[in-house]
């Protein structure tokens, strides 16, 4: 099993900060020493005890989706290519100390009406959303992280409590997702974003600087 403490990185501090703010400014969001100042995307751990980033691309950023209007926004945590075993129920863990926004402790499952609806209309926010199933996001202060697919929520867990890198909130799911339907138990996964604004980290990147940013971003 690999470690989790990520890739070794390649470039300065600084570079990888200068691609960030570049990547924001590219996504509507001001930053600068007067505005906004790039977060800090550093010493993160995996959502997954034991997991790294996927080798394949189509599990990162930026992938194209036939859903989720049209592009893939985060990392996805399969049993497969991510260094670790991941099933249902798997621990999701809070990828750094934090504030919960969101938690969907009272989720109800869409019905199959509901989901095929979003289908013929699956780029709008409405969609997305449901198609991320059940949920848990997390403020790091100006970083958002958001776990989706949840299969449940660790009790106790709720809107407003403070967490701590490496606990667990949830446990992996296959919700939301549209194979759900069609074919039951064979999407268990971990859908990681992380949301910078309106933004989500590697928009508009091309996939080896991305790796680089994530590889900074589970860096200690």
């Amino acid at each position: 099993m690999k470690s989790s403490k990520g890739p070794k990185v390649q470039g300065s501090k600084g570079s990888i900060q200068k691609c960030v703010a570049a990547m924001l400014v590219a996504g509507g969001v001001a930053v600068g020493a007067a505005q906004t100042p790039a977060p800090d995307l550093h010493g993160f751990t995996y959502p997954i005890a034991g997991g790294c980033l996927p080798k394949g691309a189509q599990l990162m950023p930026n992938a194209p989706r036939d859903y989720r209007k049209g592009i893939h926004e985060g990392v996805d945590f399969y049993n497969a290519d991510n260094c670790t075993r991941i099933t249902r129920g798997t621990p999701v863990l809070a990828a750094k100390a934090g504030t919960v926004i969101r938690a969907d402790v009272n989720y109800v499952r869409p019905s199959l009406a509901q989901n095929n609806a979003a289908l013929k209309d699956p780029k709008t926010d409405k969609s997305v959303d449901q198609f991320r199933g059940r949920q848990v996001w997390i403020d790091h202060g100006g970083v958002v992280t958001r776990y989706c697919h949840l299969d449940g929520i660790v009790k106790g867990i709720a809107v407003g409590m403070t967490v701590t890198a490496g606990q667990p909130i949830a446990m992996v799911g296959e919700t939301g997702t549209p194979s759900s339907y069609t074919k039951p138990g064979s999407e268990y996964h971990l859908h990681f974003e992380v949301r910078i604004g309106e933004s989500y980290l590697g928009k508009g990147l091309p996939i080896a600087k991305e790796r680089e940013v994530y590889g900074a971003l589970f860096s200690r």
